[in-house]
């Protein structure tokens, strides 16, 4: 486990921006040594970022030396207090971060509507939708079409999901995908060929595929003639921990059978890993920016303002 207030990764500003792990070439290449980030404190210089997972600011500790308290290089370390011009410190958003301390656990719970984190998240889940879906969609072999994406915005906006502890920028499509329940999975249209379809195809004789209309690429799922069975979808079991100053997590994607006995029968388990970094390279990318699906966009822009008090 991770020895408490220690990380290999910082970015240079709150909100959703790339991660980049600590190393001197790195932290210069991305500050270029300028104020706010480098203050001179005490007669000597010191190294500001943001913490990857919380959004407050951190003190880079050994940037050109090895430490005697750590015998290793460089690390970040929370700095409580607000750094001007770069992070805002905020004491909630640092108590639940993994980072904080070396006996961090996963809670669940909601953290405050004043949480500056919280509010980025919804910001992100805004700006940045439809990516969100396609993510989804892309690990799942799930296709997430409009009807179903503003099903789950809705269930993601009632039950407040922004405010999850667990929830931060970087898990935002693995956590948003779990705060819907168990939704059927009958007529929804899975990727042909894809490691779902051929487990359902293996697993449920009752099941046919039908193709689509629209597209080679995707089939329906609908029952045989004269047979049934009622297939469910869910994200669940989020876990995340700490390794070696360094975030591990994934979230397990499931599709079962409800039977008569009222049994679930697992037809299909993949625990997804939960990739931060795919996540904002895909979406600070300006190379995809004339694809962005404008439809999901202007449907999140339009439901946020609906369900939630601005």
């Amino acid at each position: 486990m991770g020895k408490g207030d220690r990380m290999d990764f910082f970015k240079i500003k709150v909100g959703f921006s790339k991660v980049h792990r600590i190393t001197p070439a790195n932290y210069e290449k991305q500050t270029k040594k300028r104020r706010p980030y480098v203050l001179e404190r005490e007669g000597r210089d010191s190294y500001y970022a943001v913490c990857p997972e919380c959004d407050n600011p951190i003190q880079i500790i050994g940037l050109y030396k090895e430490t005697r308290e750590s015998g290793r290089k460089p690390y970040g370390k929370h700095h409580k207090g607000t750094i001007p011009y770069l992070a805002k410190y905020s004491e909630e958003d640092y108590l639940e971060c993994p980072f904080s301390n070396s006996k961090w656990k996963k809670t669940s719970g909601r953290r405050s509507t004043s949480s500056p984190l919280a509010n980025r998240i919804l910001l992100t889940l805004e700006e940045q939708f439809d990516r969100i879906i396609y993510i989804l969609k892309k690990q799942t072999g799930l296709l997430i079409n409009k009807k179903l994406a503003k099903e789950m915005l809705i269930t993601y906006l009632k039950n407040e999901g922004w405010l999850y502890k667990e929830a931060t920028l970087n898990n935002l499509p693995w956590i948003f995908g779990q705060c819907s329940p168990a939704i059927p999975l009958f007529g929804r249209m899975i990727q042909k060929n894809s490691e779902l379809h051929q487990v359902i195809q293996e697993n449920c004789p009752e099941v046919q595929f039908v193709p689509a209309s629209f597209s080679s690429d995707y089939v329906q799922i609908k029952n045989q003639e004269g047979m049934f069975v009622t297939l469910y979808f869910t994200f669940l079991n989020h876990e995340k921990c700490v390794v070696e100053e360094e975030i591990h997590e994934t979230m397990d994607f499931l599709v079962f059978r409800e039977n008569r006995l009222e049994e679930d029968d697992i037809i299909f388990s993949k625990t997804l890993p939960i990739e931060s970094v795919y996540f904002s390279n895909l979406a600070l990318s300006k190379k995809y920016e004339d694809n962005r699906n404008q439809e999901l966009l202007k449907l999140a822009k339009n439901m946020i303002h609906l369900y939630v008090s601005k």
